[in-house]
Protein backbone atom coordinates (compact mmCIF):
# COMPACT_ATOMS: atom_id res chain seq x y z
CA UNK A 1 0.00 0.00 0.00
CA UNK A 2 1.25 3.48 -0.87
CA UNK A 3 0.42 6.38 1.44
CA UNK A 4 1.34 10.03 1.69
CA UNK A 5 2.83 11.81 4.71
CA UNK A 6 3.26 15.59 4.55
CA UNK A 7 2.80 15.38 0.82
CA UNK A 8 5.54 12.77 0.38
CA UNK A 9 5.01 9.26 -0.93
CA UNK A 10 5.51 6.54 1.69
CA UNK A 11 5.66 2.80 1.08
CA UNK A 12 3.57 0.40 3.09
CA UNK A 13 5.00 -2.82 4.51
CA UNK A 14 3.77 -4.82 1.53
CA UNK A 15 6.00 -2.75 -0.78
CA UNK A 16 9.20 -3.75 1.02
CA UNK A 17 11.63 -6.53 0.25
CA UNK A 18 14.38 -8.83 1.34
CA UNK A 19 17.83 -8.70 -0.24
CA UNK A 20 19.59 -12.04 -0.58
CA UNK A 21 23.34 -11.75 -1.08
CA UNK A 22 24.96 -14.95 -2.38
CA UNK A 23 28.40 -16.42 -2.96
CA UNK A 24 29.68 -19.83 -4.04
CA UNK A 25 32.36 -22.28 -2.95
CA UNK A 26 33.65 -25.13 -5.08
CA UNK A 27 33.12 -25.45 -8.81
CA UNK A 28 30.34 -26.71 -11.05
CA UNK A 29 32.47 -29.11 -13.09
CA UNK A 30 31.75 -32.82 -13.34
CA UNK A 31 35.16 -34.04 -14.47
CA UNK A 32 37.83 -35.88 -12.46
CA UNK A 33 39.59 -32.63 -11.47
CA UNK A 34 36.42 -30.89 -10.31
CA UNK A 35 35.57 -30.39 -6.65
CA UNK A 36 33.24 -33.00 -5.19
CA UNK A 37 30.98 -30.34 -3.66
CA UNK A 38 29.44 -27.13 -4.94
CA UNK A 39 28.04 -24.86 -2.22
CA UNK A 40 25.93 -21.70 -2.11
CA UNK A 41 25.47 -19.48 0.92
CA UNK A 42 22.95 -16.65 0.98
CA UNK A 43 22.60 -13.87 3.54
CA UNK A 44 19.08 -12.44 3.68
CA UNK A 45 18.60 -8.90 5.00
CA UNK A 46 15.35 -6.96 5.12
CA UNK A 47 15.66 -3.55 3.50
CA UNK A 48 14.54 -1.84 6.72
CA UNK A 49 17.63 -3.28 8.43
CA UNK A 50 20.03 -2.72 5.56
CA UNK A 51 21.61 0.51 6.80
CA UNK A 52 22.17 -0.69 10.37
CA UNK A 53 23.57 -3.97 9.04
CA UNK A 54 26.10 -2.17 6.84
CA UNK A 55 27.06 0.06 9.76
CA UNK A 56 27.57 -3.00 11.95
CA UNK A 57 29.77 -4.62 9.30
CA UNK A 58 31.86 -1.45 9.09
CA UNK A 59 32.31 -1.55 12.86
CA UNK A 60 33.34 -5.19 12.68
CA UNK A 61 35.93 -4.36 10.02
CA UNK A 62 37.40 -1.65 12.27
CA UNK A 63 37.64 -4.21 15.07
CA UNK A 64 39.50 -6.60 12.76
CA UNK A 65 41.94 -3.81 11.98
CA UNK A 66 42.59 -3.25 15.67
CA UNK A 67 42.78 -6.94 16.62
CA UNK A 68 44.63 -8.37 13.63
CA UNK A 69 45.97 -5.38 11.71
CA UNK A 70 43.79 -6.33 8.75
CA UNK A 71 43.11 -3.31 6.52
CA UNK A 72 39.42 -2.40 6.86
CA UNK A 73 39.34 -1.57 3.13
CA UNK A 74 40.69 -4.94 2.02
CA UNK A 75 38.38 -7.65 0.71
CA UNK A 76 37.45 -10.53 3.00
CA UNK A 77 37.96 -13.44 0.59
CA UNK A 78 38.55 -16.65 2.51
CA UNK A 79 40.16 -18.80 -0.19
CA UNK A 80 42.50 -15.97 -1.24
CA UNK A 81 43.48 -15.18 2.32
CA UNK A 82 44.21 -18.82 3.08
CA UNK A 83 45.87 -19.50 -0.26
CA UNK A 84 49.53 -19.35 -1.23
CA UNK A 85 49.71 -15.65 -2.08
CA UNK A 86 51.68 -13.79 0.58
CA UNK A 87 50.24 -10.52 -0.74
CA UNK A 88 46.69 -11.62 0.11
CA UNK A 89 47.66 -12.51 3.68
CA UNK A 90 48.78 -8.99 4.60
CA UNK A 91 51.52 -10.30 6.87
CA UNK A 92 49.22 -12.59 8.87
CA UNK A 93 49.87 -16.28 9.45
CA UNK A 94 47.29 -18.81 8.29
CA UNK A 95 46.39 -19.47 11.92
CA UNK A 96 45.74 -15.76 12.50
CA UNK A 97 43.61 -15.61 9.35
CA UNK A 98 41.56 -18.64 10.41
CA UNK A 99 40.92 -17.04 13.80
CA UNK A 100 40.01 -13.75 12.15
CA UNK A 101 37.50 -15.47 9.88
CA UNK A 102 36.09 -17.29 12.91
CA UNK A 103 35.50 -13.87 14.49
CA UNK A 104 33.70 -12.73 11.32
CA UNK A 105 31.31 -15.69 11.58
CA UNK A 106 30.74 -15.08 15.28
CA UNK A 107 29.95 -11.46 14.49
CA UNK A 108 27.33 -12.51 11.93
CA UNK A 109 25.70 -14.82 14.46
CA UNK A 110 24.69 -11.70 16.37
CA UNK A 111 22.54 -10.30 13.55
CA UNK A 112 18.99 -9.90 14.82
CA UNK A 113 17.21 -9.48 11.49
CA UNK A 114 19.34 -11.54 9.09
CA UNK A 115 19.09 -15.16 8.07
CA UNK A 116 21.45 -17.50 6.23
CA UNK A 117 20.26 -19.95 3.53
CA UNK A 118 22.65 -22.71 2.47
CA UNK A 119 22.82 -25.42 -0.19
CA UNK A 120 25.38 -28.21 -0.69
CA UNK A 121 25.44 -30.24 -3.91
CA UNK A 122 27.33 -33.53 -3.72
CA UNK A 123 28.41 -34.37 -7.24
CA UNK A 124 29.43 -37.91 -6.31
CA UNK A 125 25.81 -39.05 -6.47
CA UNK A 126 25.07 -37.19 -9.72
CA UNK A 127 25.24 -38.51 -13.27
CA UNK A 128 27.49 -36.89 -15.86
CA UNK A 129 24.54 -35.11 -17.47
CA UNK A 130 23.44 -33.41 -14.23
CA UNK A 131 24.19 -29.72 -13.81
CA UNK A 132 25.37 -28.77 -10.28
CA UNK A 133 24.92 -25.06 -11.06
CA UNK A 134 21.24 -25.45 -11.90
CA UNK A 135 20.58 -27.88 -9.05
CA UNK A 136 22.15 -25.56 -6.46
CA UNK A 137 20.64 -22.31 -7.70
CA UNK A 138 17.15 -23.75 -8.24
CA UNK A 139 17.24 -25.06 -4.69
CA UNK A 140 18.44 -21.81 -3.15
CA UNK A 141 16.03 -19.61 -5.11
CA UNK A 142 13.08 -21.89 -4.29
CA UNK A 143 13.96 -21.82 -0.58
CA UNK A 144 14.20 -18.02 -0.71
CA UNK A 145 10.79 -17.82 -2.35
CA UNK A 146 9.23 -20.34 0.04
CA UNK A 147 10.61 -18.71 3.17
CA UNK A 148 9.12 -15.37 2.16
CA UNK A 149 5.81 -17.04 1.32
CA UNK A 150 5.62 -18.77 4.70
CA UNK A 151 6.59 -15.66 6.68
CA UNK A 152 9.71 -17.30 8.10
CA UNK A 153 12.12 -14.40 7.75
CA UNK A 154 12.25 -11.93 10.65
CA UNK A 155 11.09 -8.35 10.10
CA UNK A 156 11.14 -5.27 12.35
CA UNK A 157 7.39 -5.58 12.89
CA UNK A 158 7.32 -9.31 13.56
CA UNK A 159 5.30 -10.52 10.58
CA UNK A 160 5.52 -10.06 6.86
CA UNK A 161 2.94 -8.54 4.60
CA UNK A 162 3.62 -9.26 0.96
CA UNK A 163 7.36 -8.59 0.85
CA UNK A 164 9.35 -9.38 -2.28
CA UNK A 165 12.87 -10.73 -2.74
CA UNK A 166 15.85 -9.48 -4.73
CA UNK A 167 19.05 -11.46 -5.38
CA UNK A 168 22.54 -9.91 -5.39
CA UNK A 169 25.32 -12.30 -6.32
CA UNK A 170 29.08 -12.32 -6.73
CA UNK A 171 30.57 -13.09 -10.13
CA UNK A 172 29.07 -16.28 -11.57
CA UNK A 173 27.51 -17.42 -14.85
CA UNK A 174 25.35 -14.32 -15.24
CA UNK A 175 23.52 -15.37 -18.40
CA UNK A 176 22.73 -18.84 -17.10
CA UNK A 177 21.43 -17.57 -13.77
CA UNK A 178 19.28 -14.92 -15.44
CA UNK A 179 17.69 -17.50 -17.74
CA UNK A 180 17.09 -19.84 -14.80
CA UNK A 181 15.23 -17.20 -12.77
CA UNK A 182 13.14 -16.17 -15.77
CA UNK A 183 12.23 -19.80 -16.46
CA UNK A 184 11.25 -20.33 -12.81
CA UNK A 185 8.86 -17.39 -13.08
CA UNK A 186 6.84 -18.97 -15.88
CA UNK A 187 7.51 -22.72 -15.81
CA UNK A 188 8.73 -23.90 -12.40
CA UNK A 189 8.02 -27.62 -12.01
CA UNK A 190 8.88 -28.98 -8.56
CA UNK A 191 8.50 -32.43 -6.96
CA UNK A 192 5.58 -33.03 -4.64
CA UNK A 193 6.41 -33.46 -0.97
CA UNK A 194 3.43 -35.80 -0.59
CA UNK A 195 4.68 -38.58 -2.85
CA UNK A 196 5.58 -39.21 -6.49
CA UNK A 197 4.68 -36.60 -9.05
CA UNK A 198 5.29 -32.91 -9.66
CA UNK A 199 3.36 -29.67 -9.78
CA UNK A 200 3.90 -26.16 -11.08
CA UNK A 201 4.75 -23.39 -8.63
CA UNK A 202 6.05 -20.33 -10.43
CA UNK A 203 8.08 -17.70 -8.63
CA UNK A 204 5.92 -14.81 -7.47
CA UNK A 205 8.06 -13.10 -4.83
CA UNK A 206 11.44 -12.76 -6.55
CA UNK A 207 11.60 -9.52 -8.53
CA UNK A 208 13.89 -8.60 -11.42
CA UNK A 209 16.91 -10.49 -12.71
CA UNK A 210 19.65 -11.22 -10.17
CA UNK A 211 22.12 -8.37 -9.89
CA UNK A 212 25.77 -9.35 -10.26
CA UNK A 213 28.21 -7.36 -8.15
CA UNK A 214 31.94 -7.79 -7.63
CA UNK A 215 32.47 -8.83 -4.02
CA UNK A 216 35.27 -6.26 -3.72
CA UNK A 217 32.52 -3.64 -3.57
CA UNK A 218 30.02 -5.50 -1.39
CA UNK A 219 30.54 -6.16 2.31
CA UNK A 220 27.53 -8.52 2.58
CA UNK A 221 28.81 -10.64 -0.32
CA UNK A 222 32.18 -10.86 1.43
CA UNK A 223 30.40 -12.32 4.46
CA UNK A 224 28.72 -14.83 2.14
CA UNK A 225 32.16 -15.73 0.79
CA UNK A 226 33.36 -16.58 4.29
CA UNK A 227 30.18 -18.52 5.02
CA UNK A 228 30.30 -20.49 1.77
CA UNK A 229 33.98 -21.30 2.33
CA UNK A 230 33.34 -22.75 5.79
CA UNK A 231 30.13 -24.44 4.64
CA UNK A 232 32.23 -26.42 2.16
CA UNK A 233 34.80 -27.16 4.88
CA UNK A 234 32.13 -29.05 6.85
CA UNK A 235 32.07 -31.70 4.13
CA UNK A 236 35.47 -31.29 2.44
CA UNK A 237 38.02 -29.73 4.83
CA UNK A 238 41.41 -28.70 3.51
CA UNK A 239 44.74 -29.14 5.29
CA UNK A 240 44.80 -25.65 6.79
CA UNK A 241 41.31 -26.00 8.23
CA UNK A 242 42.06 -29.45 9.68
CA UNK A 243 45.33 -28.26 11.18
CA UNK A 244 43.60 -25.31 12.88
CA UNK A 245 40.59 -27.40 13.98
CA UNK A 246 38.27 -25.08 12.07
CA UNK A 247 36.11 -27.63 10.25
CA UNK A 248 33.02 -26.75 12.27
CA UNK A 249 33.36 -22.96 12.30
CA UNK A 250 30.34 -22.68 10.00
CA UNK A 251 28.08 -23.85 12.81
CA UNK A 252 28.81 -20.69 14.80
CA UNK A 253 26.19 -19.23 12.46
CA UNK A 254 23.48 -21.35 14.07
CA UNK A 255 21.55 -18.38 15.59
CA UNK A 256 20.89 -16.98 12.11
CA UNK A 257 20.65 -20.18 10.06
CA UNK A 258 17.26 -20.51 8.37
CA UNK A 259 16.30 -23.89 9.78
CA UNK A 260 12.91 -23.79 8.03
CA UNK A 261 14.72 -24.28 4.70
CA UNK A 262 15.22 -27.99 5.46
CA UNK A 263 13.26 -29.71 8.21
CA UNK A 264 15.47 -32.81 8.02
CA UNK A 265 18.65 -30.91 8.93
CA UNK A 266 19.03 -29.18 12.28
CA UNK A 267 20.99 -26.35 10.64
CA UNK A 268 18.59 -25.92 7.72
CA UNK A 269 21.29 -26.87 5.20
CA UNK A 270 19.81 -28.34 2.03
CA UNK A 271 21.90 -31.23 0.72
CA UNK A 272 21.30 -32.28 -2.88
Amino acid sequence: MVGFVNGEKRLGKEDLMFFMYVDESGDVGMGPKASRYFCLSGLVIHECNWTETLQAISGMRRNLAKEYGFDARKELHASNLLGRSSKAKCGLTRTQIVLMLRDVIRFEAGFKFARSLNVVVDKKNKSFGDDPFTIAWETLIQRFENTINYNNFPTPWGSMNGEKGFIIVDKTDEDKLRKLVRRMRCNNIIPSIYGPGTYQLNLARIVEDPMHKDSVYSSPIQLCDVNAYFLKQTVDPNTTVIKNKARNYFYYLKPILCTQACSSNMYGIVYR
